[in-house]
């Protein structure tokens, strides 16, 4: 008699704490603008030396590289005032058949 009073207690008890309506999340807002349906990634080869650095987006490794200088270089695609770090290949043949199609630059002025 014990044991079926327990029962009936807990089946009452999971009963009540799941009619409770659970609180709705808070709405998602969207991107401002549409993330790429597709990620380019490069193998990217270091300049002037040519040695194969990793295989990564433009993004990734403009990062990257962020990180290596410590933070006090700025680092992009703009060849203005800036001096060649790496170069991004479409394929990662070696030697390279093709021109590289992304370049990165470091900023080191002062």
């Amino acid at each position: 008699m014990n044991l079926s009073f327990r029962l009936l207690l807990i089946a009452g008890m999971l009963t009540l704490c799941g009619s409770f309506k659970a609180a709705s999340p808070a709405p998602v807002s969207k991107p401002a603008a549409p993330l790429s349906p597709r990620t380019v990634l490069y193998y990217w080869y270091t300049y002037p030396d040519d040695t194969y650095n990793d295989h990564l987006s433009l993004q990734q490794e403009t990062y990257e590289w962020w990180v290596f200088y410590g933070g006090m270089v700025g680092i992009d695609t703009n060849p203005i005032g800036g001096t060649l770090i790496a170069r991004g290949y479409n394929n990662n043949y070696y030697p390279h058949y093709n021109f590289p199609t992304a370049y990165l630059y470091a900023h080191l002025g002062y």
